[in-house]
């Protein structure tokens, strides 16, 4: 009585679970890539929105820096003052198209030259907009 298995066995259960892998690695990458793209919409978002939050209840004005590789948002006064610093897009390997360098949040907590810019964050086939109304309020179009 023998225990075990023989390489044939061995070499062909090898050959079908690579073949099954091949099948799931395009979907899988599209996933990733969505993944990513959702992370970095998200994060991009919740920035803006914080830097928002922040113009409004401190009663000042926020600058707000984008970048491919950098987020920034300093209180303008007297002396400016860095609230919140975070990496951009790029850090999920996420290419961005048509980002503004630096938006201004008014007090009231409305957008000055951030009207209606779209941006459009991408990676492989995956990709979603962030827009702004006149008002301040940004838009993730899904």
């Amino acid at each position: 009585m023998r225990h075990g298995f023989t390489l044939v066995e061995l070499a062909c259960t090898l050959v079908i679970m690579a073949i099954i892998m091949a099948m799931g690695v395009p979907w899988l990458r599209g996933t990733l890539d969505r993944l990513a793209v959702d992370r970095a919409v998200f994060e991009l978002a919740t920035f803006y929105h914080s830097a928002r939050y922040a113009a409004i209840t401190r009663g000042r004005s926020v600058t707000i820096s984008l970048d491919r590789d950098s987020l920034s948002a300093t209180l303008i006064g007297v002396e400016p003052e860095r609230i919140a610093t975070h990496s951009g897009p790029s850090r999920y390997r996420v290419q961005s198209k048509g980002l503004p360098r630096h938006v201004r949040i008014l007090p009231n907590g409305l957008g000055y030259a951030a009207g209606n810019f779209k941006i459009v964050l991408r990676r492989g086939a995956a990709a979603e907009s962030l827009t702004t109304s006149r008002l301040g309020r940004l838009k993730v179009w899904r």
